[in-house]
């Protein structure tokens, strides 16, 4: 899962790594997101490497979802975001 969280006390955009495997950009209320992204692009695309390779690993992603196709020959691997955040966490239209 990748998140974007906007923070008002936020000096400089930043990437973290949270257990999930999560990847959480951290950016100032007032900022473009795209500049945030072009600021953090080498730490984002190593930390979304990072939470790819941990959704296969048995003791990291503990809310694994599999999904295969119509017909069987692949598999999609997802984080259930109501296994990490509970339940009231998906908006609903």
């Amino acid at each position: 899962m990748i998140e974007i969280a906007l923070r008002d006390d936020l000096v400089a955009p930043y990437v973290e790594r949270l257990p999930g495997p999560i990847v959480r950009l951290n950016v100032a209320a007032d900022q473009d997101v795209l500049d945030a992204l072009a600021t953090c692009r080498t730490d984002l695309h190593q930390a979304v490497e990072w939470a790819v390779s941990n959704l296969y690993s048995d003791d990291l992603a503990h809310s694994r979802v599999y999904i295969r196709n119509a017909n069987g020959q692949e598999m999609v691997t997802m984080v259930d975001p109501c296994v990490t955040y509970g339940s009231q966490a998906i908006v609903r239209p």
